[in-house]
C-alpha cells in the first residue's frame, strides 16, 4: 500500500542519514576479486611489457611516464595522463596498445585477448591493490634471486615478539594489545574514540561472535550489569554458545571455497559435502587448535592418531580432507589432464593463500615476479597434492565400524569348521548321487508305464530344446564337471569317450593358455599379495591381505547358508555387505585398446576407470564403469581406445564409496545427484586385470573339469566306466572339502568345489544343515547390528611419483621432474617418503616457527572483529600485498597465539576484551583528515553485516529461526529468481525451513538469490575479505524479496497473536529487537502517525490495530529496510 511504501522510504532515509552522520565513508580498497584480477593478469602484463621503459627501475622513464603505480598513470608523462578510470576508449594506455597513434610496446603488439584484459581493467575503474609504487619490488627483468627476496621482505622473517610499547595515557589500555594501538595513535597525535554505547556493544559482540542479533533480554541484562566483569562475562557466554561455531565456520568456508556441487554443465553434487561444514562447526565450538585444523585439512587421512569426536562418533581428522573435493570440474573434458592441472592448481592456490597468505599459484608459468617463490617451488607444492585421490570416506569412529567384527570372525570360523565336517560326510555320497542323476528309463512293461506315457504327450518346444542345448554348450565351454559327467556317462563306449574328452581338454586348455599369453598383458592379480599390496584404498571391508581360495560369504537371510565358494581375490563383504570397501590399483598409462577384469558383486557396487582423478558423474565419453550383478567371478571389459596415453587407475568400490556417482538403475541416465540405496548394503570382489588390443576377454584355464585329468600318485589309471568316474569325482570332492576345512585349498580345487555347492550336491540349505541353524542364526543377528558407515567426501593417498615442471604452465609441455618439498624460502628439503608427503607439508605449515602461518591466522581473526586486517590484503602477505599497519602488534598476537596452543577462542576473547574493540565508530575530525582509511584504528570501523547475518537476523527477529544444528542442507528457493514454477525440482522453501544460512545449500551454478545480492562470494578460490558493495539491487531485495516479505509477515503475525500491551510499548519492543536500541521520539511518532492514519481510514481505535498482523508486518518490513538494521556501528 502507499502508506507502507512511504513509511519504508522515509524511515530508511532517516536511518541512512543517521549512519552518514556517525561516520564519513572511508576510502574503499579494491575488492578481493579485483585485487586477484590485477595481481594475476594486469601487473604481470605491465611488468613483462612496460616496466623496462616506464618504471622506477629506469633512471629516466621514457616520455616521462611511469606505469608502475596508479598515481603515476594518472599523473602521466610528457603527453598527459595515461589513464582515465572507467573509460578505456579515452585512456591513452589502451589507445597505444591498439597502435593509436603509435604502437606500444615497441617490440610488438600484444595479443588481442591481452589488450581486452587491459581495457576491462580500465573499465572497472583501474583498481590497484596498493597505493605504493613498485620501486621497492624486484625488477621482473632481473634474474630471479630467491634469497634476496626472502631476506628483504618482512613476511619471511621470524616472528619478533618484542615487549609492548610505552604509552603516555596509561589509564586507557585494558589489554596488552591496546598499548600497541595507543602508541601508534599517540605518535600520530591522535586520541582514541570513546567507548561505544553499551547496547551497541552487545549488538557488535553478538554479531561478531554468533552472527545473530542479541535478544532484548541480553541487552537489558548487560546494560543493567555494572560489575567490573560484566563485559568479560558476556564475552564468555557468547564464546560458549553453539552459535559461535556456526558463525566462525562460515568464515572458514570462505577460505576453502565451500560448495556442494562441482559446477559446469549439470552442476553435479559433491555427495555429503555438508558433513565438512558440520565438522567445522564442531571444531570451532570445541576450540580445536588451529595447527590441528591445518594438519586435518592437508593430511587428516594420514595422521597417526586421528581426532575422534565422542559425541558425533566421527573421525574428525578424515573430514578435514573434504576440502580437497570442493573443486570445480569441467564437464566431461576431452583433455582430462588439462582439467586436472587446473583443479590441482586451485588446490595449491587455496591451501597456500588460506594458511600462508601467499600467491604460490602465480609461479605456475614462471618464477614469481615479486615473491621468493620459484616455479620449481610451485611444482613441488603441486606434486605434494597430486597424490590425493578423490573418494568417499567412511567417517565413523573405527570402533563403531568394527562393531561385532571379532564375534563374526569367530562365528564364521566355527561355521566353516562344522560345515567342512558335514561336507566330508556328504562327499562320500556324491558318487551315488551322480549315478542316480542318470535316471534310467522306466520299464515299459511296468505298471506305471502307461501313466507316464500319457503324461509325456507334449514334446519339448523348439525354443526349449535350443535353450537346453545352449546351456549344455555353455557348461561344456566353462569346463563343468557335471556336464562332462553327463556326456561320459551316456557314452556307449566309455573308454573311447574318456580319451576323447581328455584329449579335447588337454588341447583346449593349451590353446587357451597360449591365446591368453599372446593376446593379454597381465596388469595386476589382486589375489597376489605383492600386487594387492601395491593397491590403495580404505574401508572396513578392505582386508589387509587378499583372500585365499575358498572364502565365502554367509547369506544374511533365506534358507541357503551361502551362495558358493570364491576363488582367490580381494573382497569387501566376507563378513557383512554393510562393510564399506574401496580398492584402487596403482596409476598407469593407458596404452591398450581394452582393459578386462574379473569381478563379482551386487547392490550397485562398481568397477570404474578413473581417468586423471576425474570424479564427476559418468556418461558420454566417461562411461567406463561396470556394475556386477552376480556372486560369481566373470570377465568384464572396457574399450579404452579413446583414452590412450592418459593416466588412470581402476577402482573397485561398494556403492556409497564409489568416487563417481552411479547411474539411475531404472533408465541408465547419468544423474547429477547420486542414486543411493537406503540399506547400505553392497558387495564387490575382484581378481585379475589385463590390458589388450583384441575385443575378446581372457579364456578360463582354471576350470572344474581339469580336476578329473589330474592323476593321483598312488593311482594314475583313467576311469574305465561311469562307476569309476563317479568314484573319481567323489574322491576329488572329498580332497577339496578336506583342503577347504584346513584352509589349504588350491585355486583349481576352489572352482571344483564351487560347482558342487552351487549344484546343491553338497548341502547348503539350513533345512538340511540342522546342526548349523543356531550358529547361523546367531551370526545373522550379529550381522544385522553391524552399522552402516556414514560417508563424506575425502581423499586416499597414493605413492605418486614426483611431477614434471610444466614449461610456461602448459599441460602439454612437460619439463624435468621436480622433487616434492616445502617452499625453498622456508624449508626446501625434498620429501623422501612417497606416501607421507602431504603429512610432511602439513607439519611444515603448522610448525610453530613458520613465520607466516600464525601471522596469517591472527590477521584473519583481527579482520573479522575489526573490519580490516592489520595486513589488509588478508590473502596476500607477499610484496604485492599490503604491509602491516601495526607490525609489532601482529607479531605479538602471532607469538601469543602459538603460546596459547593455537586457541582461536582465546585469541578472540583477548581481542574483544580490548578497549580498541569497544571504541565508538565516530571518528574525530583530526582522524578523518590524517587517517581517512582508519589504518591506525582511531575509532571502530562501521561494518555492514555479511549476507548470512542479514538473513539470520531477520529469522531471529521474526521468531522463525530454527535453532537445530547440523544435517543435510536445505535446498535453496530459486523459483522467484528464475521465474520458475514454485513446485519445480530442487526448489526449496522460501524461508529455508527457518534454518540458519550456513545450513542453506550452496551450489556453484545456482546461488541463493538473496545472499548473492549481499556479496556472498562465488566459491572459486580463497576469499578472506568479502566485497562490501552498495548497489540498488540490495534495496530492491529488502523491499521485494519473498524471503524478506515473508519474515516481516511472520513477525507481524506473532506480534498480533501475542500479548497486546500498548502501541508505543510494541514499537519500542520492535526497535530493541531489530536494532538493539529504543526508538527516538521522532521515530516513534512517525510510526504512531502511520497507525493513526490506518485507524482513521477504518474508523477504528488505534489500539485495535494491536491485533492486526498486516499493519505490524508493514512496520516490521520498514525496520528491515533501515540501513541500521544491516550495519553494526
Amino acid at each position: 500500500m502507499l502508506l507502507k511504501q512511504a513509511l519504508a522510504v522515509a524511515t530508511a532515509f532517516a536511518g541512512a542519514a543517521g549512519l552518514a552522520a556517525a561516520q564519513a565513508p572511508a576510502v574503499q580498497p579494491p575488492t578481493a576479486e579485483q585485487a586477484e584480477f590485477f595481481e594475476t593478469t594486469i601487473r604481470p602484463l605491465l611488468a613483462n611489457n612496460c616496466y623496462a621503459c616506464h618504471s622506477a627501475s629506469v633512471a629516466t622513464p621514457f616520455g616521462g611516464l611511469r606505469l608502475d603505480s596508479r598515481e603515476s598513470m594518472l599523473e602521466g608523462g610528457d603527453t598527459g595522463p595515461a589513464l582515465v578510470p572507467g573509460r578505456p576508449a579515452d585512456s591513452p594506455i589502451v589507445q597505444r596498445l591498439h597502435g593509436r597513434p603509435v604502437l606500444m610496446p615497441p617490440t610488438g603488439a600484444l595479443e588481442a585477448a591481452e589488450i581486452e584484459t587491459v581495457a576491462r581493467w580500465v573499465e572497472m575503474g583501474a583498481p590497484w591493490p596498493t597505493a605504493r609504487a613498485a620501486a621497492d619490488t624486484p625488477d621482473p627483468s632481473e634474474p630471479f634471486d630467491l634469497e634476496a627476496r626472502r631476506t628483504t621482505h618482512w613476511a619471511w622473517q621470524p616472528v619478533d615478539a618484542t615487549g609492548p610499547p610505552a604509552v603516555r595515557d596509561e589509564a586507557w589500555p585494558a589489554t596488552v594489545e591496546d598499548r600497541y594501538i595507543l602508541a601508534r595513535l599517540e605518535a600520530a597525535g591522535l586520541t582514541p574514540a570513546g567507548d561505544a554505547d553499551r547496547a551497541a556493544l552487545v549488538r557488535r559482540l553478538s554479531f561478531d561472535l554468533r552472527g545473530l542479533p542479541p535478544t532484548p533480554a541480553e541487552i537489558a541484562r548487560f546494560t543493567a550489569d555494572r560489575s567490573p566483569t560484566a563485559w568479560a562475562d558476556l564475552v564468555d557466554r557468547y564464546l560458549g554458545s553453539p552459535h559461535f561455531g556456526e558463525r566462525w565456520a562460515r568464515h572458514w568456508m570462505d577460505l576453502f571455497r565451500y560448495s556442494e556441487s562441482h559446477g559446469s554443465e549439470g552442476d553435479p553434487d559433491i555427495p555429503s559435502a555438508w558433513r565438512y561444514r558440520d565438522y567445522l562447526i564442531r571444531a570451532f565450538n570445541a576450540d580445536v587448535p588451529y595447527d590441528q585444523l591445518i594438519r586435518e585439512h592437508l593430511a587428516g587421512d594420514l595422521l597417526p592418531e586421528p581426532r575422534i569426536d565422542p559425541d558425533a562418533g566421527t573421525n574428525e581428522s578424515l573430514l578435514g580432507t573434504a576440502n580437497f573435493r570442493l573443486i570445480e570440474h569441467g564437464y566431461q573434458p576431452v583433455d582430462p589432464w588439462e582439467d586436472r592441472v587446473k583443479w590441482t592448481d586451485n588446490q595449491v592456490d587455496v591451501a597456500s593463500k588460506a594458511f600462508l597468505g601467499l600467491t604460490v599459484s602465480c609461479a605456475r608459468c614462471h618464477d614469481h615476479k615479486f615473491d621468493a617463490i620459484s616455479q620449481r617451488d610451485y611444482y613441488s607444492f603441486f606434486g605434494t597434492l597430486y597424490g590425493a585421490r578423490p573418494t568417499q570416506r567412511a567417517i565413523d569412529d573405527p570402533d563403531r565400524l568394527a562393531t561385532n567384527r571379532d564375534a563374526l570372525v569367530d562365528l564364521k570360523t566355527e561355521i566353516r569348521a562344522a560345515l567342512a565336517d558335514r561336507w566330508i560326510r556328504d562327499a562320500a555320497d556324491v558318487s551315488g548321487k551322480l549315478l542316480a542323476m542318470l535316471d534310467p528309463a522306466p520299464d515299459a512293461s511296468g505298471p506305471d508305464a502307461a501313466a507316464a506315457a500319457e503324461e509325456d504327450t507334449e514334446p519339448p518346444t523348439v525354443e526349449a530344446q535350443a535353450a537346453a542345448a545352449a546351456e549344455e554348450a555353455a557348461q561344456r565351454v566353462a569346463g563343468s564337471v557335471l556336464a562332462a559327467w553327463r556326456a561320459l556317462a551316456a557314452a556307449a563306449d566309455f573308454p573311447d569317450a574318456w580319451d576323447e574328452v581328455e584329449a579335447h581338454w588337454e588341447a583346449e586348455l593349451a590353446d587357451r593358455e597360449r591365446f591368453n599369453a599372446e593376446q593379454f598383458e597381465p596388469a595386476w592379480d589382486l589375489s597376489d599379495p605383492d600386487d594387492y599390496a601395491a593397491t590403495v584404498g580404505h574401508g572396513v571391508g578392505r582386508t589387509a591381505v587378499p583372500s585365499r581360495p575358498g572364502e565365502f560369504a554367509i547369506a544374511r537371510r533365506g534358507d541357503n547358508l551361502l551362495t558358493g565358494i570364491y576363488p582367490a581375490g580381494a573382497y569387501t563383504h566376507l563378513l557383512s555387505d554393510k562393510h564399506a570397501g574401496v580398492i584402487q590399483t596403482p596409476r598407469f598409462r593407458i596404452d591398450s585398446d581394452y582393459i578386462s577384469f574379473r569381478v563379482l558383486g551386487g547392490n550397485l557396487s562398481f568397477a570404474q576407470l578413473i581417468i586423471e582423478n576425474y570424479a564427476v558423474p559418468r556418461g558420454g565419453i566417461y562411461h567406463l564403469r561396470h556394475s556386477p550383478k552376480q556372486d560369481a567371478m566373470s570377465w568384464a571389459q572396457w574399450d579404452t581406445s579413446f583414452w590412450k596415453h592418459f593416466t588412470a587407475y581402476i577402482e573397485f568400490a561398494t556403492q556409497d564409496d564409489a568416487t563417481m556417482f552411479i547411474l539411475d538403475p531404472e533408465d541408465g541416465r547419468a544423474q547429477n545427484r547420486p542414486v543411493r540405496r537406503t540399506d547400505g548394503r553392497s558387495a564387490i570382489g575382484a581378481s585379475r586385470i589385463v590390458f589388450h588390443d583384441t575385443r575378446a576377454t581372457p579364456k578360463e584355464t582354471v576350470v572344474p573339469v581339469r580336476s578329473l585329468f589330474e592323476r593321483d600318485a598312488a593311482d594314475d589309471r583313467a576311469p574305465g566306466n561311469r562307476e569309476e568316474l563317479a568314484a573319481l569325482i567323489g574322491r576329488r570332492l572329498a580332497e577339496a572339502v578336506a583342503a577347504w576345512g584346513d584352509d589349504t585349498l588350491t585355486e583349481q580345487q576352489a572352482v571344483f568345489l564351487d560347482e558342487f555347492v552351487r549344484a546343491d550336491l553338497l548341502p547348503r540349505s539350513l533345512e538340511e544343515l540342522v546342526e548349523l541353524r543356531a550358529p547361523v542364526a546367531q551370526y545373522r543377528l550379529l550381522e544385522r547390528d553391524v552399522p552402516v558407515a556414514r560417508r563424506a567426501p575425502g581423499v586416499v593417498d597414493e605413492a605418486a611419483p614426483d611431477q614434471p615442471l610444466l614449461v610456461r604452465g602448459s599441460h602439454t609441455n612437460l619439463g624435468d621432474l621436480v622433487p616434492r618439498s616445502f617452499l625453498t624460502a622456508l624449508d626446501g628439503r625434498p620429501y623422501d617418503e612417497p606416501g607421507q608427503v602431504r603429512f610432511r607439508l602439513a607439519e611444515a605449515i603448522a610448525a610453530s616457527d613458520n613465520p607466516l602461518t600464525a601471522r596469517v591466522a591472527v590477521n584473519r581473526v583481527w579482520r573479522h572483529l575489526f573490519g580490516y586486517g592489520l595486513v589488509r590484503t588478508v590473502d596476500n602477505f607477499g610484496r604485492l600485498g599490503d604491509t602491516p599497519s601495526h607490525p609489532a602488534l601482529l607479531d605479538h598476537l602471532a607469538s601469543e597465539f602459538v603460546r596459547d596452543g593455537w586457541s582461536v577462542k582465546q585469541l578472540v576473547r583477548q581481542l574483544v576484551l580490548s578497549r580498541a574493540y569497544r571504541m565508538d565508530s565516530q571518528p574525530s575530525a583530526a582522524a578523518t583528515d590524517s587517517d581517512p582509511e582508519n589504518r591506525l584504528l582511531q575509532h571502530a570501523n562501521l561494518r555492514r553485516l555479511d549476507a548470512e547475518a542479514i538473513r539470520d537476523a531477520m529469522l531471529s527477529v521474526s521468531g522463525r529461526l530454527d535453532p537445530e544444528m547440523y544435517g543435510p542442507s536445505v535446498p535453496v528457493h530459486y523459483a522467484s529468481a528464475l521465474s520458475a514454477n514454485e513446485d519445480f525440482d530442487d526448489n526449496g522453501p522460501v524461508d529455508g525451513d527457518g534454518r540458519r544460512s550456513i545450513y542453506q545449500e550452496i551450489r556453484r551454478n545456482s546461488h541463493n538469490p538473496f545472499l548473492a545480492v549481499f556479496d556472498l562470494p562465488t566459491p572459486a578460490t580463497t576469499r578472506g575479505q568479502r566485497d562490501t558493495t552498495n548497489v540498488p539491487a540490495q534495496s530492491l531485495a529488502l523491499l521485494n524479496s519473498p524471503f524478506v516479505v515473508g519474515q516481516a509477515a511472520e513477525w507481524g503475525r506473532r506480534l498480533a497473536e501475542g500479548e497486546a500491551g500498548t502501541v508505543e510499548g510494541r514499537i519500542d519492543h520492535m526497535f530493541v529487537r531489530a536494532l538493539g536500541r529504543p526508538p527516538a521520539e521522532d521515530e516513534r511518532a512517525r510510526i504512531v502517525g502511520y497507525l493513526n492514519g490506518v485507524a482513521a481510514e477504518r474508523g477504528a481505535e488505534t489500539s485495535l490495530l494491536l491485533y492486526d498482523a498486516g499493519v505490524w508486518q508493514d512496520v516490521a518490513h520498514s525496520l528491515f529496510n533501515l540501513k541500521e538494521f544491516i550495519f553494526v556501528p
